[in-house]
């Protein structure tokens, strides 16, 4: 029997309800982009967003390193981050470092510094506003790879929230043209402290398109490791891949 993080009393159980819904609806919609075959091998890392972190937290820094595996490439991605005062938080993160293979992305060893502002509108509502901007490490011409996005969240109650918004990407990083589309996803906490389920949607048929859906598991405070698997979007020319990885916080 699963004890959830809160106590719900029986004028909660709509809320609970109610999330669960739109998880089921973000859940649909994972589910029709797997039917698509797709083309190639182009998918992009996205700064990975988890809007139920502790923003009390500061002076504190995380290190994640995840691997993406491909039908014959692994790449690595490693990332630092430094949540720091008043909701800002400054990340250095380097994705798609050859391992194994390699050619399955547009782009290898790129390096990016990322930037967010968290707003706190109430208990139950919150607002980011971010920028991921960078170029690849080591290649013969540097464009700027330059993404912008900024998302409303609901909480219903600690264990749970929705998030969705905008985000614009550059040319150099779509490899389609400058698009401006959407995201959306939730974050579910069944067991607090110990396992949580993150989904994101991104749209369009670019680099950045598609979804990924990962499951954490806290084994000890400043330790986590996670699954995921990334799903292509329609026409993007992405493939599936999947994820494996383990963050260390100093906090």
């Amino acid at each position: 029997m699963i004890n959830f993080p809160c106590q719900i009393d029986k004028q909660k159980h709509g809320n609970l309800f109610y999330i669960y819904l739109l998880i089921s609806c973000f859940c649909a919609l994972f589910l029709k982009t797997v039917t698509v075959e797709a083309k190639g091998s182009k998918a992009h890392p996205f700064r990975k967003i988890n809007p139920s972190e502790d923003l009390s937290a500061q002076d504190k820094w995380v290190f994640t390193l995840e691997s993406n595996t491909y039908q014959s490439t692994v790449y690595l991605n490693p990332v630092l981050d430094f949540p720091t005062w008043n909701g800002w938080d400054l990340q250095v993160a380097s994705y798609n470092i050859p391992v194994y293979g390699g050619g399955a992305q547009n782009y290898e060893w790129d390096s990016y510094l990322n930037l967010s502002k968290t707003f706190v509108i109430s208990s139950q509502f919150k607002a980011i506003a971010g920028t991921q901007n960078g170029t690849t490490a080591f290649s013969t011409t540097h464009q700027l790879h330059n993404v912008d996005y900024a998302l409303g969240i609901y909480e219903p109650f600690p264990a749970a929230n929705i998030h969705a918004g905008p985000y614009w990407g550059n040319k150099a990083l779509t490899v389609t043209s400058n698009v401006l589309g959407y995201t959306g996803g939730f974050s579910f906490e069944p067991l607090k402290n110990r396992v949580t389920i993150l989904g994101d949607y991104y749209s369009g048929q670019n680099n950045l398109s598609g979804a990924i859906v990962n499951v954490m598991y806290r084994i000890v405070q400043p330790v986590q490791v996670y699954i995921g698997v990334g799903v292509p979007a329609h026409n993007s020319g992405n493939e599936f891949y999947g994820a494996v990885g383990f963050s260390l916080s100093s906090k």
